[in-house]
């Protein structure tokens, strides 16, 4: 008898950009940045969708704009959201820790009677 690859095996082989961009995204509905990370790829999209002339002519502006000081509030919100992102990864692992430790207290006392 021949087994056959599960049906999930032949799928993952044909397009790996596809499952890479499927787990990006399920990873981000479970972390609650699902938003965000469809902000960047339509923002990917339409970068990659311009002529090349267009993106280089974008990518210039941008840096004139940083250079010039005109950017810099958009510069500091990224910045601001950076922040964001390292403390609520910071705060969902202390809670994690926490949650897991208090847990496993009242997992003692409730086999102590």
């Amino acid at each position: 008898m021949v087994k056959r690859p599960p049906a999930s095996a032949s799928r993952s082989s044909s397009s790996p950009w596809a499952n890479a961009v499927r787990d990006i995204l399920v990873a981000s509905i479970n972390k609650g940045q699902f938003p965000l990370a469809i902000v960047g790829l339509i923002l990917m999209l339409l970068i990659w969708r311009m002529p090349s002339e267009d993106v280089s002519e974008l990518v210039f502006r941008i840096v004139d704009g940083l250079e010039g000081g005109t950017l810099f509030g958009y510069l500091l919100a990224l910045v601001a959201i950076g922040g964001w992102y390292v403390h609520a990864r910071y705060q969902r692992r202390l809670i994690s820790v926490e949650l897991s430790r208090s847990l496993g207290l009242q997992r003692i006392k409730s086999s102590r009677g």
